[in-house]
């Protein structure tokens, strides 16, 4: 799971709030005037109150009120508690709809808060009335960073820094937008020469610690990080960014205290509360993980890492589900999808009429295995900077009364009423999806043709490498290990993407021939995958998609990955929801070639060779 840069805040909350302490807070409780009239009745003037002559709107508060909502508006929001800054900053701007600080921060609380719609909004009549302040453009910035806008995002930074160059914020927050437009070297360099100019500034040296760890690995990050905890070590940020180093590293007790000791410091923030979950869930310790696991669905989160639902169906809460149907809905990754999918039998056999909504690729494979629900893919649309999913037909049929759904649960919600231990993780004996037999068949004419050794499935690496995870991953060029095994078996291809080069590589380098069939796109065609995995002997796959769709075809599989699996669910070197599932996991130091050594060895003895 990845976890982002967390944005810094404004820090311009003081500023803000203190023109409203020196104008406002000083006046008593104001007395209504009555109507005076003139002796001339013809021209009687109402006679302005003394809160219109101080240019507020009237409203049932009184200034003491006033006071009292703009100091704890100010004081949640220095503390990012923002669902308890919000109601406050709303009592102010019922009384002051057109001030220019309100307006900011109260736009700036609903954009923390995932309302980016309604910020958008409150922006959009600040620019109107005020013009681009500096505090507005700072609300702008933000927005920008959420909504990945991060050449805008930078030029804001740019305009920031030229008219206050002292704050070191906005060289954080430009640091940031350089990350998303993949300039980790211009926004190193940059770093290293503002941080003398701001030694003690904690911020600074984390986002450097995230940066250098995208670019350099997690190891040359520690230090930096090491240095922003000795500054500030309450930071939440510093703790979650810390803590999921820790985890990529391996030291999994020491990453989970920072996130716990994040999650007391900010319970809101999502990240260290979904770095808590995976930590907690490989310890078997589900009650504890499932509550921290649903934060995942925070739409604090970036766009691309969560999504709202529109189907407005009551969400299931382990009710019995005989006579009720249920409609399981994808979310995060197809490996996701599959990985907590393996409890959609349980559910299937419960319940009236099981409803998915599904990655388009899986639509047919899921119609075959489970023949009487109603399978169909999902549709997202992008509104104010959300991602909106619906399931057009199910949602459709629903509100017509012709398939009436009583409940609905995200697919990685499913089994948390029925996972409390590892032990409550059942194997399905012929794995929970079944392959295109036609398929299998046709894939297996194509394995007679090579020769009767052997086939053995082979994945690698994940769709997505940089600094930060290449060390979780092998890769062909260190494959030396595997060429004795190379002359028992024949390897089949089933690394998703362009594999050409890799392949080219492997057999120069090692003389290890990975055969690629022709015809097959394996990232679009997953039931393609299926078949070839239950057609080969044996799968050896990194902890990726391709991974998780032989545990779930039930094909004899080995795992390689650089260190211990969240999902594995306190099963440590065995998969406890797969039939014949089995980690080889690296070291305190990473040693890739002592990994496929074991795999090779494994491999060997499982094959008889």
């Amino acid at each position: 799971m990845a976890f982002g840069l967390q944005v810094v805040a404004l820090g311009t909350y003081s500023v803000i709030v203190a023109a409203f302490a020196f104008i406002f807070l000083g006046w008593e409780a104001p007395v209504a005037a009555g109507k005076r009239k003139t002796r001339n009745k013809k021209t009687a003037v109402k006679q302005k109150n003394k809160w219109e002559e101080m240019g507020l709107k009237k409203t049932g508060m009184s200034v003491s009120e006033l006071r009292r909502a703009l100091k704890k508006g100010q004081e949640y929001a220095e503390l990012e508690q923002w669902e308890k800054a919000l109601p406050e900053l709303m009592k102010a701007w019922e009384a002051m709809p057109d001030d220019v600080s309100i307006l900011t921060l109260l736009s700036h609380s609903l954009a923390q808060l995932g309302v980016r719609d309604k910020a958008v909004l409150i922006l959009e009549r600040t620019l109107e009335l005020h013009g681009a302040t500096p505090e507005i453009i700072g609300v702008m910035l933000n927005l920008s960073l959420e909504l990945a806008m991060h050449e805008v995002a930078a030029k804001l930074c740019r305009v920031l820094i030229e008219a206050d160059p002292n704050n070191p914020n906005n060289y954080v927050n430009l640091a940031t937008a350089y990350t998303g437009m993949n300039m980790l070297d211009e926004s190193i360099d940059m770093l290293q020469s503002i941080i003398p100019m701001f030694p003690e500034n904690s911020n600074l040296w984390n986002v450097l610690a995230t940066q250098v760890r995208s670019r350099d690995g997690v190891d040359a990050a520690s230090v930096f990080f090491e240095e922003a905890l000795r500054l500030a070590p309450n930071d939440f940020k510093i703790l979650s960014n810390y803590g999921h180093s820790l985890l990529m590293k391996g030291d999994w007790d020491k990453a989970l205290e920072l996130d716990l000791r994040s999650i007391k410091a900010n319970p809101n923030s999502p990240e260290p509360r979904l770095g808590a979950a995976q930590l907690l869930f490989y310890n078997g310790r589900f009650d504890e993980a499932w509550p921290h696991y649903e934060h995942r669905l925070s739409t604090r989160r970036r766009v691309s890492q969560t999504q709202i639902y529109t189907h407005g169906i009551d969400s299931w809460e382990g009710q019995p589900l005989e006579g009720k149907a249920l409609l399981v809905t994808a979310e995060q990754g197809i490996g996701d999808e599959i990985l907590f999918g393996n409890h959609l039998p349980y559910v299937y056999d419960r319940a009236k009429k099981l409803v998915i909504g599904c990655d388009y690729r899986l639509v047919d494979i899921y119609k075959r295995r489970f023949p009487n629900a109603h399978v169909e893919r999902y549709i997202d649309r992008m509104v104010s900077g959300y991602r909106y999913r619906n399931f057009p037909m199910a949602q459709h049929l629903n509100e017509e009364g012709e398939m009436p759904i009583d409940y609905a649960i995200p697919v990685c919600s499913l089994p948390k009423f029925d996972w409390s231990k590892t032990s409550d993780l059942k194997p399905h004996p012929q794995g929970f999806l079944w392959s295109d037999p036609e398929q299998v068949k046709d894939i297996k004419a194509r394995f007679a043709a090579m020769g009767d050794k052997p086939k053995v499935a082979l994945a690698w690496r994940s769709g997505l490498i940089n600094a930060e995870r290449s060390y979780i991953y092998g890769n062909v060029e260190g494959m030396a290990p595997l060429k004795e095994l190379s002359k028992k078996v024949d390897f089949i291809n089933i690394q998703y993407g362009d594999t050409t080069d890799e392949l080219a590589r492997a057999k120069e380098m090692h003389d290890i021939t990975i055969h690629a069939l022709e015809g097959i796109d394996l990232k679009m065609d997953i039931d393609a995958n299926l078949a070839i995995m239950e057609a080969c002997d044996l799968v050896i796959s990194s902890c990726s998609a391709p991974g998780q769709f032989s545990l779930a075809v039930g094909a004899p599989t080995i795992l390689a990955a650089a260190s211990k699996q969240w999902w594995a669910f306190g099963g440590g070197s065995k998969v406890p929801f797969a039939v014949d599932g089995e980690l080889i996991l690296g070291g305190e130091i990473v040693d890739w070639d002592d990994i496929w050594t074991r795999i090779s060895n494994n491999a060997m003895k499982r094959l008889g060779l």
